[in-house]
């Protein structure tokens, strides 16, 4: 039995428990589900053994699933007839007008998914307490990035990324051009190489981690929420992100914020650092002082970071992943352009059928259908077909302004 890299973190999670090294209420946190599941999960996997995390309904059809010509009707029905009404207003109105009964929470999921919005927005005040550092390095990182004048005028903007250890203050950092997903690709995959895979990250709402969307149709049936790239990729690694509501929220790595603004400024200047290759050399001398220093010892001294994957599955997760499906003429469209896939000796015909995109950090283009890399595009071969696919598109544009020719002189 294969276990998923989300289904590991459960059942390593559980080991924890068994092993007495962290509490129920400190696992229900981690996985994110109550205590009742705990206990739950913890009765499977003693009495089946690993088996016991993998849920039972795996490659089921659901019985329960939807009639999805029926919802698409009812979409339709109250775009032309009921827009502007409370999710529990339009449910009694369905089943009066039109004899459509559904459920109040079904019928707000799929109106979120098609783009129909709640007629008023409410916020709920949340109770806020003090949270106790986590008892092993591993079980959680915070994750930010700070904006600021580091090069004081010598060199380009920068943005520093960071993440630390929730239980240990050790801490990885960056300096990086601007923050963005590529950014915290590189940082994470920094802490991958050192230390191994955290079970959570900590983070703000940034548009990298929060998809600030409502779950597909597809994806509320697949039973998995909406992701960013970033957010797919810690998923596919195992690892939850967990979203704060404030800066306060995650006041470690904020104060680590203001350290680095007040010394590593200072030691930026002392080095005379203009460029971002230099100040990230002065950054890391800086790490290696700071992380001596300021580390704490953990309640628990055994680590729950994880054995990261090779080299090279990381690479294949750590990238922008998206999905095409073939013409008929075995060719994709991705970003306007057009993408001719080769004969594959292993299949007759792949027409109809989806692959993945992956773009690599190092800007390589993959087309991947079935874990085998069809077609794979370098930098300056993806140039290449953006500048002829570029010329054609002129040239046919050129042809379709020109006025026709008859062979007829012109009369007055």
């Amino acid at each position: 039995m294969i276990l998923t890299l989300k289904e590991q973190r459960v059942l390593d999670s559980i080991q924890l428990l068994m092993d007495s090294r962290i509490g129920v209420e400190e696992a229900s946190r981690v996985l994110g589900i109550s205590e009742r599941q705990v206990y739950r999960k913890l009765a499977r996997v003693r009495a089946g053994g690993a088996r016991g995390v993998v849920h039972g309904n795996r490659g089921k059809e659901p019985h329960n699933k939807s009639d999805e010509d029926e919802w698409e009707r009812i979409i339709e029905v109250v775009k032309a007839k009921y827009l502007d009404i409370n999710d529990r207003h339009l449910q009694e109105i369905l089943a009066r007008e039109e004899d459509i009964v559904v459920g109040r929470e079904s019928l707000r999921k799929r109106l979120r998914a098609s783009g129909i919005g709640p007629k008023r927005k409410r916020r709920r005040k949340k109770y806020r307490s003090r949270r106790e550092r986590k008892p092993a390095t591993g079980m959680m990182l915070q994750l930010d990035g700070s904006p600021h004048d580091w090069l004081e005028g010598r060199g380009p903007k920068l943005d520093l990324v960071g993440a630390e250890d929730d239980a240990s203050n050790r801490v990885w950092a960056l300096f990086v051009e601007s923050e963005n997903i590529w950014a915290y690709m590189d940082l994470m995959g920094d802490v991958f190489t050192t230390a191994g895979l955290p079970m959570s990250l900590y983070t703000d709402k940034h548009s990298i981690f929060d998809p600030r969307r409502e779950a597909t149709i597809m994806e509320q049936l697949n039973g998995s929420g909406p992701f960013t790239q970033f957010g797919r990729a810690m998923n596919e690694l195992g690892i939850r992100i967990i979203l704060a509501n404030s800066p306060q929220a995650k006041g470690r790595i904020e104060r680590f914020w203001g350290i680095c603004q007040d010394r590593l400024v200072a030691e930026l200047r002392l080095a005379k650092a203009s460029t971002i290759e230099e100040a990230n050399k002065v950054l890391a001398r800086f790490l290696k002082g700071f992380n001596r220093r300021f580390t704490v010892k953990p309640s628990d001294p055994n680590s729950a970071f994880r054995p990261a994957p090779s080299r090279q599955e990381m690479q294949n997760i750590l990238c922008l992943k998206e999905t095409r499906v073939v013409a008929n003429d075995h060719t994709i469209s991705f970003e306007g352009l057009i993408f001719q896939i080769p004969r594959l000796p292993k299949y007759a015909s792949i027409a109809g059928q989806r692959v993945e995109i992956r773009r690599l950090r190092s800007g390589v283009m993959e087309i991947v259908y079935k874990s085998s890399v069809v077609l794979r595009l370098t930098p300056s071969e993806l140039r290449k077909t953006i500048a002829k696919q570029a010329r054609t598109a002129s040239s046919n544009r050129k042809q379709m302004s020109a006025p026709a020719r008859t062979g007829q002189p012109c009369r007055r």
